[in-house]
């Protein structure tokens, strides 16, 4: 079928064979002819278009079926070989009205992958205006039925819409996304609904950054202040560390907030902020806290939203907070803007004259200001005579309205406190979703996650021009603050080092862990990468021992990790101390220029660091298959190693010679080219519970070191294994 559709010469004899087609076609078969379909020049979209509406040679899952009968593996290849926005548009609106809910998720996340590598690369061909210029109602579909369930971790959908919306300058596009983006929130079968408006109210702050008015005000009206008051407080510590922990940041969001427009419900976005600065100020005596909130006074509140009083009285509230917060500096209220302060007043009164409510509100206000601004306000007559004007007319005329005085003088600490970094809930864990076959990923970022030390340093320190390790704090973010579901590490993915970006197949994840940390390490600063190679790397150095001169030692280089092989014991005492073990080589000394067999090479062990990890090698090629098979063999976990007995040296530190078990992660499969990945972590809370992270899925057990052993059935073998110095400190064996 396939050939005979490709060599049909018409635009009728290919919609005549569409029609004519009842019977599901072979994976190859199908895969040739939709991609032949793509790459119809002339009439590509409207062959497509009939394609899918028939779903043609059983390409999509569809309602009448019960059968999961289709080859997902197909879908993403067909997909693949996409090369126009607008085609991808019809298979998300056939993906949607012909198939079956529960094949609606992967097919869309696939979609969506295959929408933003397009836009990714027509931005570096630098033809995205013209790609972009699509079908109005292929745009709305496409961004509507792709964002809400993929928005989150793909950044480059978001500015598809930014940029049909900027196109295309009518509305129905946002109010449609926005739509689906709060019913997706809302849905109350949505378990990862936490997470969802997280990130629903962090892309509201993104995008005031870049100035996106337009898409605010539509978010905003649809939420309501209510809702994004109790969003912003209930994971406070979480926007504050990410949106507010600069003056510079702090007033490009605020200014992005009101620029379209000033609404009940961007002003309690600013107050909840305001709140939450004020708060951290007070109770940690936090200098940048005042130092943000003075800069929001000078560029934000005072030039923008004053002048706006009129408009919205509700801005009365914010200007209290900071006209009183700052009046110790009353300098910084001009004689300019009183003017503007009492013109506006002048015209809510004349405006609200006979709305008597009002006055009770403005009255409080301008007594407060008097009483802090007294002196300043003498010369201004205007504004004493509306005071009186709005006593007058006030029911309360008694209404005392008072906010503290910020006191830069008694706050003496320059950062946030440490505090602000500790997980809210210490029994809510945080899954990753798998994006194909990504659980090697998954499983090495919770181990990371769960090494104490390593999760506070990502943590407190930003270094935003470290592409990866920003991604990596922002996800840490996530798993700290967020109170259940999941999140996807799809930003961080498609930043890592090829082949991991770019590719769906399993990889082993000993040398993803290498491979990860040292790009993680490459690109920060070096005094930041001198305090994570701490806690991970030791030292080594090779030793030649020749039987005609003398011992050579080799330089002292750092080492990241531990290889155990399986090919003499099971005992991992034993397994570490043969990787120190003595060897004889035939080797040509450099000394003495001599040959022999019988030279003694070994590694000579310098330190230890405090976080240990080790990789049980279970995959050796077997030239039969010419594959590499995995070795079963069982080696028991241990909870506690003690290094004396190791390395036969009881001098040593008896604190720092003990090494505890703190996460592993195990590998269910009999190849290193399948089979599936999870961690298992003592919980921060009970170190007697051990958390099972199996991508999205969190699971808790409270077993004994021989109660883990023999849940692990064979094929689901511990592989690397993490370990923590119970004093904190290195090991130093050989000085």
């Amino acid at each position: 079928m396939d050939q005979k559709f490709i060599q049909a010469k018409s635009l009728q004899e290919k919609l005549n064979l569409i029609w004519s087609q009842d019977r599901r076609l072979a994976p190859l078969e199908l895969e040739n002819l939709y991609k032949s379909i793509h790459a119809e020049t002339q009439h590509g979209f409207q062959i497509l278009d009939k394609a899918l509406d028939r779903n043609f040679g059983g390409l999509l899952p569809d309602k009448a079926s019960y059968s999961m009968d289709y080859n997902e593996g197909v879908f993403k290849r067909i997909t693949e070989s996409l090369d126009n926005l607008e085609m991808v548009g019809l298979y998300a609106k056939y993906v949607i009205q012909n198939c079956r809910v529960e094949s609606h998720r992967p097919l869309l996340k696939q979609l969506g992958y295959v929408a933003e590598r397009l836009i990714r690369k027509f931005r570096q061909q630098g033809t995205i205006e013209e790609k972009l210029q699509l079908n109005k109602e292929i745009v709305i579909d496409l961004v509507s039925r792709l964002c809400p369930k993929d928005m989150t971790y793909n950044p480059e959908l978001l500015q598809l819409i930014l940029k049909a919306y900027k196109d295309y300058k009518d509305d129905e596009l946002l109010k449609r996304l926005a739509d689906s983006l709060i019913q997706q929130c809302k849905d109350n079968a949505n378990q990862n609904s936490d997470h969802d408006w997280l990130m629903l109210i962090s892309t509201i702050f993104d995008q005031a950054i870049e100035q996106q008015g337009i898409c605010l005000y539509i978010l905003f009206k649809k939420i309501g202040s209510t809702k994004l008051g109790h969003i912003i407080s209930q994971h406070r510590n979480y926007f504050l560390i990410n949106y507010f922990d600069n003056p510079d940041k702090s007033v490009k969001i605020f200014k992005g907030l009101i620029k379209y427009s000033i609404l009940s419900e961007n002003l309690s976005i600013l107050q909840e902020v305001t709140d939450i600065l004020e708060e951290q100020m007070k109770q940690n005596s936090n200098q940048s806290c005042y130092l943000i909130l003075s800069e929001i006074y000078l560029e934000v509140i005072l030039p923008l939203l004053l002048p706006q009083l009129h408009q919205n009285t509700s801005i009365l509230d914010l200007l209290q907070v900071y006209m009183i917060g700052m009046s110790r500096r009353q300098e910084q209220l001009t004689d300019d803007y009183i003017t503007i302060m009492c013109d506006r007043l002048r015209l809510v009164i004349d405006l609200r004259q006979n709305d008597r409510s009002i006055f009770d509100k403005i009255y409080g206000f301008m007594n407060a200001i008097h009483k802090k601004y007294q002196n300043k306000l003498l010369h201004h007559d205007s504004f004493s005579k509306l005071l009186h004007i709005a006593r007058d007319k006030s029911f309360d005329q008694f209404n005392q309205i008072d906010h503290p005085v910020w006191d830069c003088q008694k706050l003496k600490n320059l950062n946030f406190d440490d505090s602000l970094y500790d997980r809210p809930n210490h029994d809510n864990y945080v899954g990753l979703e798998n994006l194909t076959n990504t659980c090697f990923m998954n499983s090495i970022l919770q181990a990371l996650y769960m090494t104490d030390r390593f999760r506070q340093f990502i943590l407190i320190n930003s270094i935003p021009e470290a592409k990866q390790y920003n991604a990596l704090r922002k996800l840490f973010m996530l798993l700290n603050f967020q109170q259940s579901g999941f999140c996807s590490p799809y930003e961080l993915k498609r930043l890592l080092r090829a082949p991991y970006c770019n590719s769906n197949d399993q990889q082993d994840v000993g040398e993803f862990a290498h491979h990860f940390l040292e790009d993680l390490l490459k690109y920060i600063p070096k005094e930041q990468q001198e305090i994570l190679e701490r806690i991970f790397f030791g030292t080594h150095r090779s030793v030649i021992e020749c039987p005609n001169c003398d011992v050579s030692f080799g330089q002292i280089e750092k080492f990241l990790g531990i290889d155990l092989h399986l090919n003499k014991y099971t005992e991992l005492k034993d397994m570490i101390a043969q990787v120190y073990e003595e060897e004889k080589i035939e080797f040509t000394c450099e000394k003495c220029q001599r040959k022999s067999n019988d030279i003694k090479k070994s590694i000579q062990l310098n330190d230890l660091p405090p976080v240990l990890f080790m990789t049980i090698q279970r995959f050796q090629y077997d030239a039969q298959s010419q594959q590499m098979t995995k070795i079963l063999a069982k080696v028991p976990l241990r909870f506690l190693i003690d290094m004396r007995e190791v390395f036969q040296q009881q001098h040593l530190d008896a604190m720092d010679s003990q090494y505890i078990l703190y996460a592993f992660i195990v590998h269910l499969g009999k190849n290193s080219y399948s089979g599936h990945y999870s961690c298992y972590a003592r919980s921060m809370s009970k170190p007697e519970t051990w958390i099972c992270f199996d991508d999205a899925q969190i699971n808790k057990y409270e077993l004994s070191s021989e109660d883990l052993n023999s849940q692990l059935i064979d094929e689901e073998t511990p592989y690397l294994l993490f370990y923590k110095n119970k004093s904190g400190h290195y090991l130093s064996i050989n000085k």
